[in-house]
């Protein structure tokens, strides 16, 4: 049997020991962590399988805006320029990425991806609970101009299948009526009617127990990765605490965690991480039932069976990772701005923090590496569920070319 180490258990790298597993691959998993999911953004993301949203995040008006973001004036966004030739590199990677042509291309090749993922998922949910919801997605906007611009990038992205829709105050309204509650003024919404969501660390939960019973992958929970063995350009086994793995053939699926092993093997990898914040609480009666973004305030709300998750903030900065209470109470009270009556703010809120594995055009990294042997599935930003079963398909196509 052809045997392949993935390194990761996330979302993208449970996705791809699936895709791999059916293809006859012979799949090994690895990770720090105790479980599934449990040690990045997989675990407490934003819920949404946003397929018609994968607007890349470097644009003219990110450029725009950054002044007021190094100047602290955006709750949602904070940037600190990090004094290290790897942030140099990837902030003029960005930059590079952040003209009106770029912008379109970026955001069209993952909306390709996106439509591919919809598919390959669909077919999966049939096998794996994870609180699925086709209930679509709703983006507020509060002036008029910022509309016209979501409905001038929305017609580019229908031409590419995205099928979303311009809405009146009034006709949002009345397809989503918790609107009545909403706290702020807004002039119009951006429906996107194919958009889902569920909890993706349940997902990676059964997603583990059915690549177990039914494809015989192998865990290795609580094993940290300490670097990649190489001889002459080649792999030859994966080093950890608890010994060398030989192997021929492996993933690296470890999402911001990628830069620090790929380098280990002279690979150097055009990712910075994000930070975010989420919380998950009790839904009550007057809780949205689509996605609801608010895009002034760049804040998330997304139902997961009796719970709503609420997920919001970006973060560039040197010490990315730390939890900062400050940051997550902007959140909370962002949140209940938004929707004051979604669900029990004064209770257990599920205070969470995660890092987005983002890279300079906002598309993942899929294929191979310059060591052979050694193939990359990462880099997927804040897309990575939403992305995760399209990458896994066209890796799981260059290993079987090369197997």
């Amino acid at each position: 049997m052809r045997e392949v180490i993935v390194l990761g258990a996330g979302v993208v790298g449970l996705a791809s020991a699936y895709v791999l597993a059916r293809k006859g691959f012979g799949v090994t998993v690895i990770d720090a962590a105790k479980g599934p999911a449990e040690g990045g953004a997989s675990f407490g993301n934003g819920a949404q399988l946003a397929y018609a949203y994968t607007d890349a995040m470097a644009s003219p008006s990110m450029v725009a805006n950054l002044p007021k973001y190094l100047l602290g004036r955006d709750p949602a966004f904070r940037l600190k320029l990090t004094p290290s030739l790897a942030f140099m590199n990837w902030g003029l990677r960005f930059l590079a990425n952040s003209s009106q042509k770029s912008f379109e291309r970026n955001t069209i090749d993952a909306l390709k991806l996106a439509k591919e993922n919809r598919a390959g998922l669909a077919e999966l949910s049939e096998k794996v609970d994870f609180s699925h919801r086709t209930s679509g997605k709703m983006s507020l906007y509060s002036t008029h101009e910022g509309l016209k611009q979501a409905e001038v990038l929305s017609a580019l992205k229908n031409r590419h299948g995205a099928d979303q829709a311009i809405l009146t105050k009034e006709q949002a309204i009345e397809r989503e009526p918790a609107l009545i509650h909403y706290g702020h003024s807004f002039v119009g919404a951006l429906w996107s009617p194919y958009d889902e969501s569920g909890d993706s660390y349940l997902f990676c939960q059964n997603l583990k127990s059915l690549l177990e019973t039914e494809y015989g992958v192998t865990f290795m929970f609580g094993t940290n990765i300490q670097h990649i063995a190489t001889r002459n350009g080649t792999l030859k086994g994966v080093v950890t605490n608890t010994g060398e793995l030989p192997c021929t053939r492996a993933v690296l699926a470890l999402g911001v965690w990628s830069v620090a092993v790929a380098k280990t093997a002279g690979i150097r990898l055009p990712i910075w991480p994000v930070q975010g914040y989420s919380m998950t609480i009790p839904v009550s009666e007057y809780a949205p039932t689509a996605s609801v973004t608010d895009t002034a305030r760049k804040t998330v709300f997304c139902r997961i069976g009796d719970r709503i998750r609420i997920a919001g903030l970006a973060d560039i900065d040197s010490d990315n990772g730390v939890f900062k209470r400050e940051r997550f109470n902007t959140l909370l009270e962002t949140a209940r701005g938004i929707f004051p009556r979604a669900g029990d703010y004064d209770g257990e809120v599920g205070a969470w923090t995660g890092l987005r594995p983002m890279t300079p055009n906002s598309l993942p990294i899929v294929g191979h590496s310059k060591v052979q042997g050694l193939f990359l599935n990462c880099g997927h930003g804040a897309l990575g569920w939403t992305l995760s079963m399209a990458t896994a398909a066209r890796l799981a196509n260059y290993l079987s070319v090369c197997a």
